[in-house]
């Protein structure tokens, strides 16, 4: 079993099975996001807004726990193979609960919530089977996931808004409990290579889901020169969001002082924020259904949770280019502050893609001189 467990870890990569849990986990987040693409009187609602991050840092945060594990201790076992199943069983009941009528079925949620994080705390504290030296990580990962699921589970107790501190409240002890324990020396490093693989799997799925929103909006619009100049735009501007990303994603794999991956996967908690909220600019950009207030607000807030996410891995890691890091990141934003104001909000995206062309255009480039090599395996 060892040497079994020993061959997966040095060859790690994304199984067709994660792919699939990541299909079904990317489905549960465009159920959420669709709370965005709603307007009424061409606004959203403030409540739509706050529902938001709530519910897609719970679905985000499961993604990870499951993620976490399988990078660590995945040995492809028909116990894991029937857990994850189970629990993107229970995901996909459990999206039926979620979008603005949550609080009428939160006793629901919270008890399916409840049950797969049990499920995934039983596959850290069995997983010691497979890897007995990590016998005492394993079991305090799996005993973390209880205090928090107990936490979690007490949100119920309270009237709105205590309920939803305390189920954020609950996750994010979860989030620095995890942290603290793998500081410890026993702790097996992260495998870098799969990590890397299953966020940027994830990414391009998350990408997919904005062509989805821009080809259904095309299907509502009325044809005209704004309209289809909306449509262009978006188009470039997930192709540049694309561009952006990916070309130095490969970078990611190798830095050297990445031991336990938590950067990285925290980080990538707002970039996929903001990729799913500039999916929901380009579809209001194309159907022109909401305020210009509105609009500003969500394409300001998509862009910097973009920024953030792509840029803290390698501001963190690779000091000598923290400078330009800040300084690129910093144009673009106020780019698309000022686009925001522009009299339309279709001129509007055009403004926020010229900002990301820019950045694509002026990017830094990764090379392996002495200076930065040594930040790299």
């Amino acid at each position: 079993m060892k040497k079994t467990f020993k061959y997966l870890v040095q060859n790690r990569h994304a199984t067709w099975l994660e792919l699939f849990f990541d299909l079904v986990f990317v489905s549960s987040i465009g159920i959420v996001t669709h709370q965005l693409a709603h307007t009424h009187h061409n606004h959203i609602d403030p409540k739509q807004i706050w529902m938001f991050p709530l519910q897609f840092l719970s679905i985000w945060w499961i993604w990870t726990l499951h993620t976490l594990f399988a990078n660590r201790f995945d040995t492809d076992s028909r116990y894991h193979r029937i857990s994850s199943l189970a629990i993107m069983f229970l995901m996909i009941t459990m999206t039926a609960f979620l979008g603005s009528d949550l609080f009428e079925n939160y006793g629901l949620f919270i008890g399916f919530y409840a049950v797969i994080q049990i499920i995934i705390a039983g596959l850290y504290i069995n997983s010691t089977k497979a890897l007995n030296e990590s016998k005492e990580y394993a079991n305090k990962c799996g005993i973390i996931i209880i205090i928090g699921t107990i936490i979690i589970g007490a949100s119920f107790l309270f009237p709105d808004p205590y309920r939803e501190i305390t189920l954020v409240l609950g996750i994010v002890f979860e989030m620095i409990a995890f942290v603290i324990v793998s500081k410890n020396k026993i702790v097996p490093p992260v495998h870098k290579e799969h990590l890397v693989e299953r966020i940027g799997l994830l990414s391009i799925i998350l990408l997919g889901e904005s062509i989805i929103s821009l080809t259904t909006a095309l299907r509502d619009i009325n044809w005209d020169v704004l309209s289809v100049i909306a449509a262009v735009t978006g188009f470039i501007m997930i192709g540049l969001i694309w561009w952006i990303y990916y070309d130095s994603f490969h970078i990611m794999e190798r830095l050297k002082a990445m031991k336990n991956g938590f950067a990285l996967i925290y980080s990538h908690f707002f970039l996929a924020m903001g990729f799913v909220i500039l999916a929901i600019v380009i579809r209001h950009a194309i159907l022109n259904d909401l305020n210009q207030n509105d609009f500003r607000v969500l394409a300001i807030v998509g862009m910097c949770f973009f920024y953030v996410g792509k840029q803290t891995i390698y501001f963190k890691f690779l000091p000598p280019f923290r400078k330009p890091i800040v300084i690129n990141t910093l144009i673009c934003v106020f780019i698309t502050v000022g686009s925001t104001f522009l009299p339309k909000i279709e001129y509007a995206l055009i403004g926020v893609t010229i900002g990301m062309l820019y950045y694509t255009i002026g990017n830094f480039k990764f090379t392996l001189t002495k200076d930065v090599s040594r930040f790299l395996d």
